[in-house]
């Protein structure tokens, strides 16, 4: 019995120290891609400069320094932003977002080392920024195929994850749908539950009750993680599972039956208390915060500095020839967590008291033609772009409502405030699907809440890029929506 148990224990450790091995071979293989493919780019690039434009070049003597450089920035940046391509159950969007964290550091980086390395006169700029805006597309492409290499593999049964679930609830029953997807590598050996089961796979699955989760452990091996749901009479059985996983180096998940909130949700830790929020929202973590407001401030800056100003003096001139009074309109409008801000427009109605009372509609006569062109191509929006600059909106957000109507609003629609938990934007995924411009009826705004509070669970910083290349779109295009 000794040696039987004592052999059992060695193959447990041989399993998971194997799992484990291969988990990091992954990550150190990723990076050792990463840096040979970066070390061929940097290279091939320089010999690229060097017969299109060599005057790039002049600066550059040492290329394998330069290299040295580049690798260097790019290890740093992986400790900050490590791959994610590895993982089992990870969105492209934040694959997209991963690169160009890891581009845009490694270019602050860079660009230190060498200002501070050799003198002001000889900083390749142009090589730095052209080389580090190709390295983007490649880092991209690269971790793309990397990602279909490894789902490939996954869907063949490789780089796989023994699982087992414990449950018969309605969270186990969506979490087995969810783990039995081929391309995320997982293999569930089997399912422990009570009673009857209304799901034919969990009941396929079946090995025995949670009474027999323990014995069964015992005997067999290789078991990498465990899910479980267990109701409050059990708390025995998930303090032994919880010493017997750690004991085992098999990692633990407690399986909680939520079934209060419908949509996401998010859970938290006040100090040692899980919490449960009412939704996810990715723009309170402070990483998505910080990329967020640094292409607010840059992409704000770029057109304030190359468009704002050609576009004022036209606009100016022709606000003045066909309507008296101020070139701007300026109007307290409701902000992040119910904040009244100052939203700055081109004025494009006659001035008149209604302004902050009635909303601008098809045929309104207080417009003069001109301001009737500006707001349908949303140029009167433009000197928004300084409420972006000094932090009072997003590029993109919910549009910002009058006060008038966050008040009448409020009261008429389930969840309206809700879209004030995150920035103001010059343009919204609400805008960009049907839900711009004048709302005559309830079910307009309340299409246009439902599309804000999507927008706020799902944000990701190549939603935003996709909403302003729509915006930009129907600029030019022939949906205007109900801009008025």
């Amino acid at each position: 019995m000794f040696a039987s148990n004592y052999f059992s224990s060695i193959s447990k450790d041989f399993d998971y120290h194997r799992h484990m091995n291969t988990e990091r071979n992954l990550q150190l293989g990723v990076f050792i891609i990463d840096i040979t493919i970066l070390t061929a780019f940097i290279t091939g690039f320089y010999k690229l400069m060097c017969h299109i434009a060599p005057s790039a070049v002049d600066h550059i003597k040492n290329i394998p320094w330069l290299i040295l450089i580049y690798i260097i920035s790019f290890s740093f940046s992986q400790i900050l932003f490590p791959s994610l391509v590895q993982l089992r159950l990870i969105k492209s969007e934040d694959i997209i977002t991963r690169v160009i964290s890891t581009c845009f550091t490694m270019l602050l980086l860079i660009s230190l080392i060498v200002f501070v390395s050799r003198p002001f006169a000889d900083f390749p700029r142009t090589f730095l920024f052209y080389s580090m805006l190709a390295y983007c597309a490649v880092l991209l492409v690269e971790r793309i195929l990397l990602r279909k290499i490894l789902i490939r593999i996954r869907a063949n049964k490789g780089n796989q994850k023994n699982v087992i679930l414990i449950g018969n609830e309605q969270t186990v029953f969506q979490l087995y749908d969810i783990l039995k997807t081929p391309t995320y590598g997982y293999n569930i050996v089997g399912c422990f539950y009570d009673g009857e089961c209304a799901n034919p796979e969990i009941v396929e699955k079946r090995i025995g009750g949670t009474g027999d989760i323990y014995g069964w452990l015992t005997t067999h091996s290789n078991i990498h993680e465990i899910y479980g749901y267990f109701s409050k009479e059990q708390h025995d059985i998930i303090n032994m599972m919880s010493k017997f996983c750690d004991n085992h180096l098999i990692r633990f998940y407690y399986i909680p039956a939520i079934n209060v909130f419908k949509g996401n949700m998010a859970i938290s830790f006040m100090e040692e208390i899980p919490v449960i929020a009412r939704r996810e929202e990715p723009l309170r973590r402070g990483g998505n915060k910080l990329i967020k407001r640094v292409f607010d401030i840059l992409f704000s800056l770029l057109v304030l500095l190359l468009v704002f100003p050609w576009v004022f003096i036209w606009v100016a001139i022709m606000i003045k020839i066909q309507s008296p009074g101020p070139i701007f309109f300026i109007q307290e409008r409701t902000g992040l967590d119910g904040k009244v801000f100052h939203c700055i427009k081109f004025r494009s109605m006659n001035v008149n008291t209604d302004a902050d009372n009635i909303q601008a509609t098809k045929d309104d006569p207080r417009k003069f033609a001109f301001g009737n062109f500006i707001r349908k191509t949303n140029i009167d929006e433009l000197p928004q772009f300084i409420n972006v600059l000094i932090g009072d909106m997003s590029v993109v957000g919910p549009r910002p409502h009058m006060l008038k109507h966050t008040a009448e609003y409020s009261k008429l629609i389930n969840h309206f405030m809700v879209r004030h938990f995150a920035k103001p934007g010059i343009t919204g995924l609400a805008q960009v699907t049907g839900f711009r411009g004048e709302t005559r009826y309830i079910d307009q705004m309340e299409g246009r809440v439902k599309k804000d509070i999507e927008y706020i669970e799902n944000w990701t910083f190549l939603l935003d890029l996709k909403i302003i290349a729509k915006t930009i779109i129907n600029m030019f295009g022939k949906e205007k929506g109900n801009a008025y």
